[in-house]
């Protein structure tokens, strides 16, 4: 059976206090479900299989034959701290030889949190404290493998977050079950800045090659333009967008008249998270700063409804 990973709904801090949840950190990085059979392959959630760019995580991942875990791939910064950045650069190349020199230059860590299927038996309908029980049984850490960590006391895992500026906590209900591809109020992430998603949909020339990335969200089946954004990618980026954008002749959204003059239109086919202060009444980001690539997800996942 092939798994797609379970999703999280929203949650509020509020929440911290509950004792019907474990909490964990919420990663800065890709997720991904390891199946290991034959050979070792490691999915995203748009189902591409990745396993080429991380070579190191695939042989230690081989000892666990028969078993699919749940995870996510992260490259800890020198502070110890998941950072997308690192990742970024081990998440855009196929060149063999590259990704060799990278996966030793920034090494990457599979960080497994679930395990859904031993041997052709899923675990799925299992309760979540029995899945956590057996993956701790089996698990032994190795250079490019670790096990998420959990606890009881969400309030002193979100002081940590908050100390260390992380991404946030997941909650997960006790008892739960895995319902693969599904969203979910068993599992709710409480995240520590407001983020979304947003479809890239143009770019401007200005200073730079890229001087900022117009942004869009769904609503009603259309794309409506949201802003642009003009800091957080770097020049190593920058270049590989420029390969991979394709550029149309008209607006992909439906109210090009609030977008500048001299954007350069593309095809809407690439997601970017983004931090932003709050949304105007005129339906645009405030203070912007791009955060990364998604590429492992959706176009169709960036509407309206993200809005905190």
């Amino acid at each position: 059976m092939k798994y797609l990973p379970m999703l999280c709904k929203k949650g509020t801090k509020e929440l911290l206090r509950s004792k019907d949840y474990i909490f964990e950190p919420k990663l800065d990085g890709t997720r991904c479900i390891a199946e290991i059979n034959e050979e070792v392959n490691l999915f995203n959630r748009r189902e591409k299989n990745i396993r080429k760019r991380y070579p190191f995580i695939c042989q230690e991942l081989k000892k666990y034959k028969g078993m699919v875990f749940d995870g996510e791939i992260v490259c800890y910064n020198k502070e110890g701290i998941p950072d997308f950045y690192l990742l970024q650069k081990r998440e855009h190349i196929d060149n063999e030889f590259i990704i060799e020199i990278k996966a030793k230059l920034i090494p990457a860590t599979y960080v497994i949190f679930d395990i859904l299927e031993i041997d052709g038996k899923s675990l799925i309908e299992k309760p979540l404290e029995e899945r956590k029980e057996i993956l701790n049984d089996l698990f032994e850490k190795s250079a490019h493998l670790e096990l998420i960590f959990s606890t009881p006391n969400g309030e002193a895992l979100w002081k940590e977050i908050i100390k260390r500026d992380m991404e946030g906590v997941i909650a997960k209900k006790l008892g739960s079950k895995y319902y693969p591809g599904e969203r979910r109020k068993e599992w709710l992430k409480i995240k520590n800045t407001k983020t979304i998603d947003v479809v890239i949909v143009g770019y401007t020339q200005e200073i730079r090659e890229i001087s900022a990335l117009a942004m869009a969200l769904w609503k009603d089946g259309k794309l409506y333009y949201i802003g642009k954004v003009g800091t957080g990618f770097d020049e190593e980026l920058m270049n590989y967008m420029l390969k991979k954008f394709e550029k149309v002749d008209s607006p992909p959204v439906v109210n090009p008249e609030n977008a500048p003059e001299n954007v350069i239109w593309v095809k809407p086919k690439f997601v970017a998270e983004v931090e932003y202060l709050e949304i105007t009444k005129d339906n645009e980001l405030r203070a912007p700063a791009f955060k990364r690539l998604r590429e492992d997800k959706s176009v169709d996942e960036c509407t309206f409804e993200q809005v905190e």
